[in-house]
């Protein structure tokens, strides 16, 4: 046996051995216990119990056919479909192996293994059905980073049409991306706070995306001149406690304390405001709220304010006057330097596709 072999990490995923022979259980433990790190159930029944409470810690499965109360077959007919990855080792009779041959599809089964077993075969198959599974899920894992590095390209790329959308159109207007990072920011916060809606990640359609995109910016550059209308940051506030309720935030309430301005609602409609920037959400009236809201949002950091969001259920934002120095910058360069700076932002953004 070489040494790279016994340098293998075997235990980092278990097995899970199902046999209603207390002997055999016993027997395989005995025979690979040092080795591997396993599991027990005496029948199909337990092995579903046994499997639920450890899905994500077992690589391997060995299971005997035939068990009362419930087959091998049956048990992992009952888990291919949601774990197709785990391996799936079938142990039968020879009488029993023209029904095995027959179910393997129905469980997605790996290999199947004749009793009495050959040990030493026994024990190379589970070796290298542990390195197959363990190499696959490195591989996932990569796979995976590389997708989100590839997404954040795309939402980096969503998020500067909206911050050069001022530019584009000859609006003129400050810390248009920094009003953008605060709105990105609120919806964020409160999906974490427990707000509906689901979050997986779906296969976009690329051109419909685009197109979407494009009809986002354009409703957006239609809305900033009335959102600018309003002179005083006053009003402005105002402005966007009047489009967050027309969004889905009820009774939202201004209250002034010192220099804050806070505007509460016992609802939170900003998850879904960005995920209908982000493209998640097509509903037209979502959009349209989206863009509306997202307006008010930066006529307010126009007008030197800042938003902070009170962490809470429902929806709470604490606004006030910048204190930072104003600063004379290129709106261009300024959503440019944001978008490099704030990677951050855009990988919080993105765990919400």
């Amino acid at each position: 046996m070489s040494n790279e072999i016994d340098a293998y990490d075997y235990q980092r995923y278990a097995i899970l051995f199902v046999d209603d022979e207390a002997n055999t259980r016993k027997y395989f433990r005995r025979l690979f216990g040092e080795k591997f790190r396993i599991l027990e159930a005496e029948d199909g029944v337990e092995a579903l119990v046994v499997f639920r409470q450890h899905a994500n810690e077992i690589g391997i499965i060995v299971t005997d056919q035939r068990m009362p109360n419930e087959t091998g077959v049956g048990f992992l007919s009952k888990i291919a479909d949601q774990y197709p990855d785990i391996i799936k080792i079938l142990s039968t009779a020879y009488s029993d192996i023209d029904a095995a041959i027959g179910s393997v599809n129905h469980g997605g089964i790996f290999r199947y293994m004749t009793k009495p077993w050959d040990i030493p075969q026994l024990e190379v198959t589970l070796r290298r059905a542990m390195e197959f599974f363990t190499v696959k899920r490195e591989r996932d894992a990569l796979l995976g980073a590389k997708m989100q590095a590839m997404g954040n390209v795309l939402l980096s790329s969503r998020l500067a049409s909206f911050a050069l959308a001022p530019v584009c159109a000859g609006i003129k207007m400050n810390r248009a991306a920094e009003a953008i990072a605060s709105f990105v920011q609120t919806g964020v916060a409160g999906r974490r706070t427990g707000s509906d809606g689901d979050s997986a990640l779906r296969s976009p359609d690329w051109a419909r995306l685009h197109a979407r995109q494009v009809s986002l910016v354009s409703g957006l550059e239609a809305a900033l001149p009335a959102a600018l209308a309003a002179g005083d940051l006053s009003s402005r506030i105002g402005a966007l406690a009047s489009a967050l309720e027309s969004a889905g935030a009820a009774g939202i309430s201004n209250t002034v304390n010192g220099v804050v301005i806070r505007l509460t609602s016992s609802t939170d409609p900003t998850p879904v405001l960005l995920d209908a920037l982000l493209g998640r959400n097509d509903e037209a009236a979502a959009s349209e709220a989206s863009v509306r809201v997202l307006a008010a949002f930066m006529a307010v950091y126009d007008a030197g304010g800042v938003s902070r969001r009170i962490r809470g259920e429902g929806l709470t934002l604490d606004i006030s006057e910048s204190t930072s120095p104003a600063k004379t910058t290129n709106p261009g360069t300024e959503a440019a330097k944001w978008l490099i700076d704030d990677d951050l932002l855009i990988s919080a953004a993105l765990g919400l596709l």
